[in-house]
């Protein structure tokens, strides 16, 4: 009787766990687009399409090409990167030669995913965690060191381990695999100094 009455209560269990699951199985989700500076970028087109003809974002985009930067990132399936701009690679090249030279692409690996973070985390959740945290908060990110995060005078900063910043300028854009936000400047992981 006993076991009858659990099983029972197992197979009830079982059924409204599935019918709540059905929610996440919708496929006609609708796309969200928003623009920055005349470009238009969608929920449904993956990072790199997104950012194909932004002139501001070329650079991120010629790393993005590399293949062992673009397999580690489409094998995560929610990520939130921090989209660098020309800007910050044009401070990347005073410190370092060429970036994009075959031969440094492991550092330039580790330069991009240092600005990618797994999961979805839009500027709302960062500026929660900030205050949260009592001023900085620290995410896990696929290069695996701690990125982190402040606010100054209402602007969201990136920081790494020896305090360098790199403003987060335009947030909340949606990719294929989860969100973007545009920075001005570069932060470095320690293992590409």
């Amino acid at each position: 009787m006993r076991l009858k009455k659990y099983s029972l209560l197992l197979l009830l269990v079982l059924l409204v766990n599935t019918i709540t699951a059905q929610k996440y199985i919708k496929t006609d989700s609708k796309t969200v687009t928003k623009e920055w500076k005349g470009y238009t970028f969608s929920s449904s087109k993956p990072l790199v399409e997104n950012i194909s003809e932004v002139s501001e974002l070329s650079s991120l985009k010629r790393a993005l090409s590399k293949k062992a930067i673009n397999n580690l990132l489409e094998a995560e399936e929610m990520i939130t990167v921090f989209a660098i701009t020309n800007n910050g690679f044009s401070e990347l090249q005073t410190k370092h030669d060429s970036i994009f030279d075959a031969s440094k692409t492991k550092q330039l690996t580790a330069i991009i995913t240092y600005h990618v973070v797994p999961g979805r985390v839009d500027s709302h959740s960062i500026k929660n965690e900030v205050e949260r945290k009592g001023g900085i908060a620290y995410y896990a990110t696929l290069q695996g060191e701690k990125l982190g995060i402040k606010e100054e005078y209402g602007q969201l900063l990136l920081v790494d381990a020896k305090g360098n910043t790199s403003v987060i300028s335009a947030t909340d854009f949606f990719h294929k695999n989860g969100f973007f936000h545009i920075v001005e400047g570069i932060v470095l992981p320690k293992a590409a100094e």
